[in-house]
């Protein structure tokens, strides 16, 4: 089997320096030498290092598109795929590449670590043999291949990963489908019966400042948002409270949402919960939502509406295909 490893930066490949850490950019030749010397592995890896490594804080809808075409141009050339991403943003990505490479027939799989390799303490080696292994089981079944981040043993849907965690080795859940693997000892797997369809790979332009997220808060206001929904904007995520409510009683800030969506900006209700569906119309709280134009993302994780509105919006689908993709 051959493997495409992408090194895109993260703490994973991380040194010490003046600034506190940065990207390492000879960690392709360190994590070539640590695979070289693993006596259980049989494969071909090609360990490629951006030539601009990326501290994913400083990640944006472009380096998406970097890495999704990338990966399309070695496509045919490789059985697998594993890109290696800083933790703060590798579930936008995950999710961003699951769009881009929708049904994929072959193993896609974002990984990288909370502390980098050249310490000690280090989960970088443990997650990027777990993500191999992964490959490993996944080559060849179509039906299940696709698009996933590996973490600590779980393996997620690339679009329905969420940073859960900031300083605990599992930095990662999957709060509303359950993982389609568990690696332990073994693998143990979920079943899925639901028959793939045919795979497909688009990756769009995204315009960074399509997409936009809208916070609810107590004490939320007209002048907190209009600055956000500026007439660029073409996108945004609401984060709301509980089942999908926000404050009903305030007509400005629902007029400003209405005015919004009625000149064309998709605007996505998602839960602030960790976990949860958006209940559309299920309180008047959220009614009043509905009423000015906004839509449910249902049980959808916050990182992957944002990166599919940028996917649906690059693709230069009309506001009402858009929605009915939704």
């Amino acid at each position: 089997m051959k493997i495409y490893i992408a090194y895109t930066g993260g703490t994973i490949g991380m040194v010490p320096s003046d600034q506190g850490l940065i990207p390492d950019a000879a960690f392709a030749d360190h994590l070539t030498q640590h695979l070289n010397e693993s006596d259980e592995l049989a494969h071909d890896f090609v360990i490629a290092s951006y030539p601009t490594l990326i501290d994913s804080s400083n990640a944006t809808p472009k380096d998406w598109q970097t890495i999704g075409r990338d990966i399309e141009s070695k496509w045919h050339d490789f059985d697998a795929f594993i890109v290696l991403h800083g933790t703060d943003t590798m579930a936008y990505t995950s999710a961003a590449l699951s769009f881009m490479f929708a049904n994929s027939e072959k193993p896609i799989i974002v990984t990288g670590s909370q502390v980098p390799m050249y310490k000690v303490r280090t989960d970088a080696m443990i997650n990027v043999m777990g993500a191999i292994s992964a490959c490993e089981e996944l080559n060849g079944e179509k039906n299940r291949s696709g698009v996933f981040l590996f973490f600590a043993g779980r393996l997620i849907e690339g679009d329905r990963a969420h940073k859960a965690h900031t300083s605990d080795w599992q930095a990662f859940s999957s709060p509303n489908c359950p993982e389609r693997g568990l690696l332990g000892i073994d693998w143990r797997w979920r079943s899925t019966d639901v028959v793939k369809q045919p795979m497909t790979i688009q990756i769009p332009d995204m315009d960074e400042g399509a997409v936009t997220i809208l916070p609810v808060f107590p004490g939320v206001k007209v002048a907190h948002w209009q600055g956000l929904l500026s007439e660029n904007v073409k996108g945004a995520v609401l984060l709301s409270y509980g089942a999908g409510n926000a404050p009903d009683k305030d007509p400005a800030l629902l007029a400003l949402l209405k005015a919004a969506t009625d000149r064309g900006v998709v605007i996505v209700n998602v839960s602030q919960c960790g976990a949860g569906s958006v209940a559309e119309g299920a309180y008047a709280a959220g009614s009043a939502l509905v009423k000015a134009g906004v839509i449910s993302g249902k049980d959808m994780t916050y990182e992957a509406v944002f990166a599919k509105l940028h996917f649906l919006i690059g693709s230069g689908l009309t506001h009402q295909e858009i929605l009915r993709r939704f």
